[in-house]
């Protein structure tokens, strides 16, 4: 999205250009926060006192029993809240930040750049708003997006679409290899073995239908064409999944729910949807259809409940009221309909969306059905998904694939399929300068490294670098064994002038090592049991720390005294119905699940 950004830019002028500026403001968390160190709270206090708050006020849920005030004071809804009710909330000073916090409700608290939008204009931009430059370089507008369109500028928001550089980099990997894919050519969608990967529950890595809400219900509907597809991308929406609407439509797909809707007229609006309000065209259609509310009038709705405009809303409310009442609609059926273009309230997405979303699901699946080595290598180099790298790494472990340790003369930066494996970049370490990754990026272009001695000779790193890169593995291809590794590195360093060495010395030095005149290589010949690689379990660890995730194995191999096979695979539970199972994992994530009541379960 940058890439664009600096293009319309270039294009346009500097001066012409700037980002859509906007207004961080104090919710729950941050309010708290603020207001705490102000009263003299330590950060590591603060920290743990809004570990498990709701990241805006009223972000959850409240038994009425505990809410005398509504349900709005932040202390009422921390005192309800499980993982909150023990934290000393009457004490001081807690007690008085919570009070004042509460008073900041909504306040900007610090100028930030909009996500995705760009202005335009001809004159010179800081004669028609006032800027500043943002930590990404870009001038941005004092102005927030509705005032930069009052004052007449053109807005465009440049969006970035993580599936399509997903599905991009696999097709190129497959083309390296020579094999052509057309995924155009899927149309219209049929193959079986997707949809049953689909309809299983299997779309872990594939965009718009990974998140657990999507898998459960592709899963729930047992989804086998295209058009269910497209309906539950557009179902699982903050817009569209309110009120029971997962729940609605899966049993009204299933056929154990019978179809109703809210009016007759309303019939031809809903019924390829089962009588729900999925799409964001709906709230047009109904207010035409029911109401008989003018076109313009009824996207100026859709836009103000988008925006959450309540002004707006209340005024096109009186409008839908009259206007249906003048068509002799009773007004208990006019406020039943309301409620279901007003319960639509936040994001949700147009038919034609879906539609596209939808079809690149289906295609993004098949990649991953076919060619999955090269499927889930594209998703980790992009890692824009839903989730964090250990989850799509448990993944291809998983589908059965395997991972190749890093090594520095394959430093990425891309994840690259090896047949039925996976090699890591070893430029994902965490501790690399972005001008190291750079310049082993482009030594390694120029040749390949012959020694540790010469790679450190061409790229420079720093020492605690280069014994990054040696815990990684990256220097494991020369044979060596870790140990000495380390011991050669400080050696290579210290050698030739503070690591100027010339390309001779480091020739030299490295014959000394394969000669035995090197201090290193002697005190390692009179003591061979210093050079020890390490253990299994200290790889997994060192992978563990500096990539996020275990490279050479699962995870789970960390723990060599269980006895695996005692352990009841989660793919094998239908084998034991009506049995007592043990089963074990990792913990990737967690999070608290509501009833459609909003109560925690």
């Amino acid at each position: 999205k940058d890439d664009v950004v600096d293009l319309i830019f270039a294009k346009y002028g500097r001066g012409q250009c700037a980002v859509v500026g906007g207004f961080s403001t104090f919710q729950a968390r941050s309010a708290f926060a603020d207001v705490a160190k102000v009263l003299g709270v330590a950060e590591r206090d603060v920290r743990r006192f809004t570990e498990h708050f709701p990241w805006s006020f009223g972000g959850g849920w409240i038994p009425a029993e505990h809410t005398p005030s509504g349900g709005t004071k932040l202390s009422e809804l921390l005192a309800a809240s499980p993982e909150n009710r023990d934290l000393p909330l009457n004490e001081e000073p807690f007690k008085t930040a919570l009070d004042i916090a509460e008073f900041l409700d909504g306040f900007p608290r610090f100028p930030k750049m909009h996500p995705c939008g760009v202005v335009l204009s001809r004159q010179p931009m800081n004669e028609l708003t006032p800027t500043f430059i943002s930590n990404k370089g870009y001038a941005t507008t004092h102005f927030d997006m509705d005032a930069v369109e009052a004052i007449g500028l053109v807005k465009i928001d440049v969006l970035a679409q993580g599936g399509l550089a997903v599905m991009r980099d696999a097709k190129e990997a497959l083309a390296q290899r020579g094999v052509s894919v057309d995924l155009k050519a899927l149309e219209p969608w049929q193959d079986p073995t997707v949809w049953e990967m689909i309809s299983g529950g299997g779309a872990r890595a594939v965009h718009h239908i990974e998140s657990p809400a999507m898998t459960g219900l592709c899963r729930q509907c047992n989804a086998r064409d295209i058009d269910t597809l497209i309906a539950i991308v557009s179902v699982i929406r903050p817009g569209a999944s309110n009120e029971g609407k997962k729940l609605a439509f899966t049993r009204r797909y299933q056929g154990l729910e019978p179809m109703t809707y809210p009016h007759p007229s309303l019939e031809p609006v809903l019924r390829d949807t089962f009588g729900l309000v999925v799409y964001e065209e709906h709230i047009l259609q109904i207010c035409e259809a029911f109401a008989g509310l003018p076109p313009g009038r009824a996207d100026v709705l859709r836009r103000a409940l988008s925006k959450q405009k309540r002004a707006l809303i209340a005024e096109i409310r009186d409008e839908f009221f009259a206007s249906a009442r003048a068509r002799g609609h009773t007004p208990e059926k006019i406020e039943e309909v309301w409620g279901l273009v007003a319960g639509f309230a936040g994001y949700a997405f147009c038919k034609a969306h879906s539609t596209a979303y939808g079809v690149e699901a289906y295609q993004a699946a098949w990649l991953k059905r076919y060619y999955p080595a090269e499927f889930m290598a594209a998703v980790l180099t992009n890692g824009k998904g839903f989730y964090a790298p250990l989850v799509y790494v448990l993944e291809c472990h998983r589908l059965g694939l395997k991972f190749l340790p890093p090594t520095i003369n394959e430093p990425g930066p891309a994840f690259t399929a090896r047949g039925n494996a996976i090699r890591v970049p070893l430029t994902r370490a965490k501790g690399l300068a972005e001008s190291t990754v750079k310049r082993l990026l482009a030594e390694r272009k120029r040749a390949a490294f012959a020694s540790l001695a010469d790679f450190d000779r061409r790229v420079d790193p720093s020492p605690e670098e280069i014994e990054t890169l040696i815990r990684a593995g990256g220097f494991d291809e020369f044979g060596q064994a870790r140990t000495r590794q380390f011991w050669e590195a400080q050696q290579i360093q210290k050698t030739g002038s503070e690591k100027r060495k010339t390309e001779n010395e480091a020739v030299n030095l490295e014959f000394d090592f394969e000669a035995g005149r090197n201090p290193v290589a002697n005190f390692f010949a009179q003591n061979p049991a210093l050079l020890r690689e390490p253990t299994r379990r200290e790889r997994l660890e060192a992978e563990a720390e500096l990539f996020g995730y275990a490279v050479g194995r699962h995870p789970l191999e960390l723990f060599e005294d269980v006895a695996w096979d005692t352990y009841c695979p989660v793919a094998r539970l239908g084998e034991h119905v009506g049995e007592s199972v043990v089963t074990c994992g990792l913990v990737v994530e967690q999070r608290i699940h509501h009833q459609i009541s909003g109560e925690p379960l």
